[in-house]
């Protein structure tokens, strides 16, 4: 989880210091307009930066309102503050940007939390599918821990903790799932909250 929180929120965290060191310690230059396309109330500028802060001379895209676009048009060119070393990283006069990256980051947020919050829910660990076993003998006192091996005859051996008790099932919680016991005529001598071990054929 934390490594999922570092993934998600570093690379946003850095992008948003870069954009903010930008507009204090960017290098302003005259970019070349190649294109201008009105969008609603924005104009999208394609331009290009001089090759001394671009070498590789990419067009760049900036959304920017209707009075700087229609201005840098006409012009041809458009100041933009660049931080040096990093050319993806500009600021013009006007630009108008996004907040998909930050609905992305927090949605992606709220949806670690929400496993967490889950997880926690369920004593830490996420559940799987509960199964359903006819037992092959009587129960007995198990180890601490969980256990659901599979034997060389197809059949298993289960230990975890007694969670409910009837007259003819049991239900035994494992690390990640319940497991619901059919006696079927055999023996269960353990009560609630016991660590319980049974030889059984898995059905379900």
């Amino acid at each position: 989880m934390v490594v999922a929180l570092i993934v998600i929120n570093v690379p946003y965290a850095v992008h948003q210091w870069q954009l903010h060191r930008v507009g204090s310690d960017g290098v302003k230059v005259t970019a070349t307009v190649v294109s201008a396309e009105q969008n609603g109330d924005v104009v999208v500028l394609g331009f290009t930066l001089p090759a001394s802060v671009d070498p590789d001379q990419k067009v760049r895209i900036a959304r920017v309102d209707e009075a700087a676009g229609t201005a840098a048009e006409k012009a041809g060119e458009v100041e933009v503050r660049v931080l040096e070393g990093h050319p993806a990283i500009y600021e013009l006069q006007g630009q108008k940007r996004g907040h998909a990256a930050t609905f992305l980051t927090l949605g992606a947020d709220l949806l670690l939390l929400l496993v967490v919050l889950l997880s926690w829910r369920l004593g830490g660990r996420l559940r799987r599918p509960p199964l359903v076993a006819v037992a092959l003998g009587d129960l007995e006192s198990g180890e601490e821990g969980s256990l659901l091996d599979r034997q060389d005859d197809d059949t298993y051996v289960i230990n975890g903790a007694i969670a409910e008790a009837e007259a003819y099932t049991v239900v035994l919680t494992l690390r990640d799932r319940d497991v619901t016991v059919h006696l079927r005529g055999h023996a269960n001598p353990l009560t609630v909250g016991e660590q319980a071990k049974v030889h059984a054929h898995l059905v379900g």
